[in-house]
């Protein structure tokens, strides 16, 4: 029982039989195993909030008690026989305590002490909310682990039996945790040692044992294909170390660099072991998938092509074909891919040319390896465990996103340099299909034109756009000249560029006229009228404290921008307006009317490197001063000048009570300032629960109403320094306070996560993501609430013309339901970081239909419609009506909601 105990994990989460199934091939089905934190079982596992993947694959465990063993772990790192005792992993400070019954028992001592698999991190806390004392054990104080854990299980009852009975002559207080390892060894070896497949009833003398094929596999593995020189005695497998040239990825094992996995070099020190990994026993091997260290092959079909020739697999390795999590952990190296390549173990120099036909033999040979019974070993495990923790763990339910980048030809890369992603929803050809632009750093950027149909393509006008020299970072449309077409504006480390949408034909570049061209390091671009004239201004955060300046410096870095549109193509830096407080560390700035008075105030979001530190709040307080507008710094009389590393924002009325709410990433637990009505703001975010682990680096962030139920959700795209994090996605619980899904959702990007920004890109009605991951690429995550919620909703384009922009920035509009709620949202243009989000507003209706719509437009005119339907896109023109659109719906569709209507 031991085996298939979650008591054995520092949280009572994870137990042996987690990564290694018996019914899965003693394997976990996943290239790199989920340890503690997770949920769900194989393929449909779940990694933990903050968690790191394992760095190698879960090896099977078939027979591993043979008395041929004397190695364990894919690197070695245990060696040895109970006769002659074991080697200790490079890492250890203490000695394996004795009494260990053999080389596989010295193995189970391991996975136990290692935190990311089975000990947990310091301040975990189990699945009771109770402090893990495992995890609080010095780092490398392996002896207080193990003793922690018998006097776990020396406090069951039933395990103080079993102990008893299995060692008579020791008293309780000598058992230790040896003794548990020899039992979990000693079931293994019961349980798994099974060596009756087809291939030895043959060698025992049944020649019907095995097929044709299966017999010209024998002989083309034992002969010309060469496969015994490593796979060789009863297990098939020498024990020995070899540099097969496996693609690198996952977290790997290095010291130095985390991201590199030096296998066998990394016990023994030793230069020509670098790369090198133990030859894996084929015994059961068809089962035992996906396979190599790293579980890089998802086929078997695929391992035997590798190894046949390794060079041009690793050179054409397909990563996008990983999960995405294990996607999200590729450093990719130019010098480690040639050094991998450089010490390729001179048995795989000379290809083996296989035709298909040999190669279906080599396979069928592989297969007839298969004892039967390990096919059918579902019946061994328990239905209970002493502690009284659940033996199986249950699959995650259906999310409500799904990863689709690489179903809807997604596969931009973003490249380490410039520190955010840059990502830009528009329709820039006016197909009726939002079009999406992403941003690589140092590499050419890319835009995507929407096919309609779930796909997407590298547009047409790619070439306009790509900027392949230019060390890009956020993105932004925007119709700043009022034509109709949306202009791109691609901010950058050294200067921005800005291109002029020539009706959907192309784009031109008109930095210099326009007079936009910033010589900092840009972040994010906003827009919004802030004198109301009807052409949309545009403020620039510039984060260029480079080198970083500390506050106790004295010393700022260079200012944010503020561009005033004189609306016949050309901008003025009007920066002085703002009084010369935008110095240093501008991530983002959004645009909002805070105190509901008509104008368009801006919060600008700062890094800690200023001085004097703090967010700031700038008060649209209309003409009158100097330079012919004024706005006045009202921060701190308001309480919104929180001090903390800034990065990403989002405005929005969370809890619906008419006035605007703030939330804001950091450096640390995040931050919401709620409203209070007419008076100052207070940070909320620990009482409503979205203040974030205090561990978490978070940027950007978005709100979205993701489930359609009439209440306004966000999503927080977070990293953690090098190492993966989770990103939440906060439901809304209608009470005032939160509920982080992101797990669950499918949207938990597991990868460095930068910028997000929200769209519905097939037009469905429901709010999809794409996420930005720095050094590493984007993700769409497409929101599948249609297919099992029957929630309704309503989306609106609105069109500004006259005294209001073309993009109706800055216009308020309030949806009454027929359940009597009342929603209310601005269209802005620039928030997150680095984004630029559909400007069309999405309302989640619930179960209910929309009753009245107020449009309240930037100059004071209102328009109020009462005939709106549920679940159809409306545009609504300034003094115009609503007209229904019909891009992405069927004809059908269209007729059915008529008739409900």
């Amino acid at each position: 029982t031991l085996y298939f105990d979650k008591l054995l994990s520092g949280n009572r989460d994870i137990s042996c039989a987690t990564c290694h199934l018996p019914q899965q091939g003693t394997g976990d089905g996943i290239p790199l195993s989920i340890g503690t934190g997770g949920s769900g079982q194989s393929t449909d596992r779940l990694r933990g909030s903050m968690r790191m993947l394992i760095a190698r694959n879960a090896p099977d465990v078939f027979n591993r008690g043979s008395p041929e063993w004397h190695s364990m772990f894919w690197d070695g790192r245990i060696v040895g026989s109970y006769d002659e005792g074991f080697t200790q992993p490079e890492e250890f400070t203490q000695t394996l305590p004795s009494g260990l019954d053999s080389v596989l028992a010295a193995q189970a001592m391991l996975p136990v002490t290692a935190r990311a698999e089975m000990r947990g991190s310091p301040r975990d806390v189990d699945v009771f909310g109770q402090t893990n004392e495992i995890a609080t054990t010095g780092e490398k104080d392996l002896a207080a682990v193990w003793q922690l854990l018998m006097e776990r299980l020396m406090a069951v009852p039933a395990y103080r039996d079993l102990f008893a009975q299995a060692y008579p002559d020791l008293p309780a207080d000598q058992i230790g945790f040896q003794h548990a390892a020899n039992a979990i060894a000693a079931f293994e070896i019961d349980a798994f040692t099974l060596l009756d497949s087809p291939w030895d009833r043959y060698l025992a003398g049944d020649d019907s044992a095995l097929t044709t094929d299966a017999k010209q596999g024998a002989l083309l593995f034992y002969g010309s294909a060469g496969c015994a020189r490593c796979h060789s005695g009863n297990l098939l497998t020498d024990q020995a170390f070899h540099n097969a040239a496996v693609p690198q990825f996952g977290p790997g094992k290095g010291r130095q660099n985390p991201y590199i996995d030096l296998g066998r070099a990394r016990e023994t020190g030793v230069t020509e072991d670098r790369f090198a990994f133990r030859t894996p026993p084929l015994r059961n091997v068809a089962l035992t998938g996906p396979w190599m260290h790293n579980g890089a092959f998802a086929t078997l079909e695929d391992a035997v092509r590798h190894m046949a020739d390794p060079l041009p697999s690793f050179a054409g390795y397909d990563y996008s074909s990983l999960p995405v999590d294990v996607q999200a952990e590729i450093r990719r190296s130019p010098t480690i891919d040639a050094e991998i390549v450089e010490r390729l173990d001179p048995l795989f120099s000379e290809p083996v040319e296989l035709s298909e036909t040999e190669l279906a033999q080599v396979l069928a040979f592989l297969d007839a390896l298969t004892d039967p019974r390990a096919a059918t070993l579902e019946e061994i495990v328990p239905d209970s465990v002493p502690s009284g923790l659940p033996v199986t763990d249950e699959a995650p339910q259906a999310t409500a996103f799904i990863h689709v980048s690489q179903q809807a030809g997604i596969a931009a890369r973003h490249t380490e340099g410039y520190q955010v992603t840059g990502q830009a929803w528009a329709d820039v050809d006016g197909d009726g299909w939002l079009d999406l632009y992403v941003t690589d750093s140092i590499g050419p950027n890319t835009l995507y034109h929407n096919n309609g149909d779930g796909t997407f393509n590298v547009s047409p006008l790619n070439d306009q756009v790509a900027l392949p020299d230019h060390y890009s970072g956020g993105a932004s449309f925007a119709d700043y000249d009022n034509d109709g077409w949306p202009d791109l504006l691609v901010l950058g480390r050294e200067d921005d560029v800005l291109l002029h949408n020539e009706a959907g034909h192309g784009f031109r570049d008109v930095t210099a006229e326009a007079g936009v061209s910033d010589p900092y390091a840009s972040k994010t671009a906003s827009w919004a009228d802030y004198d109301n004239d009807g052409w949309l201004d545009l403020y620039v955060a510039n984060w260029a404290c480079v080198p970083r300046c500390a506050r106790s410096s004295g010393v700022s870095g260079e200012p944010d921008r503020l561009y005033h549109n004189n609306g016949d193509g050309t901008f003025d830096d009007v920066t002085d307006l703002l009084g010369g407080l935008t110095y240093g560390g501008g991530f983002v700035a959004r645009w909002l009317d805070f105190d509901n008075d008509g104008d368009q105030d801006i919060y600008l979001v700062n890094d800690e490197f200023i001085v004097p530190p703090g967010n700031k709040l700038f008060r649209n307080d209309g003409p009158g001063c100097a330079g012919g507008w004024c706005f006045n710094e009202v921060s701190a009389e308001i309480g919104a000048d929180t001090k903390v590393m800034g990065m990403g924002v989002a405005a929005d009325d969370w809890n619906g009570d008419g006035w605007l709410d703030l939330f804001f990433t950091n450096a640390g637990p995040a931050v919401l300032l709620e409203k209070q009505g007419g008076g100052p703001f207070a940070n909320v975010a620990s009482e409503v629960g979205v203040a974030m682990d205090p561990r978490t680096v978070a940027w950007g962030a978005t709100s979205l109403d993701y489930d359609n139920d009439g209440l306004r959700d966000l999503y927080v795209a977070s990293m953690r320094g090098g190492v993966s994090g989770f990103n939440p996605l906060f439901r809304n619980l209608g009470d005032g306070t939160f509920e982080d899904i992101g797990r669950a959702s499918g949207a938990d990007d597991p990868g460095p996560s930068v910028g997000v920004a929200g769209a519905d890109y097939d037009n469905d009605g429901w709010v999809d993501l794409v996420v930005g991951n720095y050094d590493r690429g984007y993700h769409l995550f497409r929101n599948r609430g249609g297919e099992e919620s029957g929630n309704h909703w309503l989306a609106l384009k609105l069109v500004g013309g006259g005294p209001v922009n073309r993009d109706a920035v800055g216009t308020r509009v309030t949806v009454t339901t027929a359940d009597g709620r009342s929603q209310m949202q601005d269209v802005h243009n620039g928030s997150s970081v680095g984004s630029s989000e559909t400007l069309t507003l999405h309302f989640g209706l619930g179960d209910s239909r929309p009753q009245t719509v107020t449009v309240d437009w930037p100059d004071g005119t209102q328009q109020t419609f009462n005939t709106l339907a549920p679940d159809r896109t409306y545009r609504i023109d300034y003094n115009g009506g609503a007209t229904p659109t019909t891009a992405g719906r069927s004809l059908m569709q269209n007729l059915l909601d008529c008739l409900s209507f």
